[in-house]
């Protein structure tokens, strides 16, 4: 005669089904973790480029107000335009815009002469929800080496 097993060493539906629903939760929080990773780090590679480009552009004003030029062009409505991510094929995907405003520091006197610069460069951040622009600005002096 046949009887059948009271207790079975095997796992019951419920179970199977509670295993991969907390597995299916700990991979979408750990992918979710990975891809805020990643855009944080993104973020953080065009903020490096936008400081790279407005230091090197404010170097650039610098020697030339210390070498004497002592008239500047405005900027205009659009500023100097930047890349700041570019794609695989060369296409400009974030664009940062540089301005400055250069004017004669009002402690200035007949013998030293020096220039008030202050720069700044604003991007659209891609990474956060809305229209937000993120912003680095310089703030500094030059002497005029060469007067006219």
């Amino acid at each position: 005669m046949y009887t059948p097993l009271k207790y079975n060493d095997a796992f019951t539906l419920i179970e199977t089904l509670t295993a991969v629903l907390l597995t299916a939760i700990i991979c979408s929080t750990l992918f979710l973790g990975i891809t805020q990773t990643k855009l944080y780090l993104e973020s953080i590679r065009i903020k490096d480029k936008a400081y790279q480009e407005l230091k090197n552009w404010t170097n650039e004003w610098k020697s030339m107000v210390a070498a004497g030029v002592s008239n500047f062009p405005n900027d205009g409505p659009g500023g100097e335009r930047v890349a700041l991510k570019k794609d695989s094929e060369g296409n400009t995907i974030i664009e940062g815009k540089m301005y400055k405003d250069i004017s004669k520091a009002n402690e200035s006197g007949q013998y030293s002469v020096y220039y008030n610069i202050d720069t700044f460069i604003t991007w659209k951040n891609n990474f956060l929800l809305g229209s937000a622009r993120d912003t680095i600005r310089f703030n500094t002096y030059q002497i005029q080496f060469y007067i006219q």
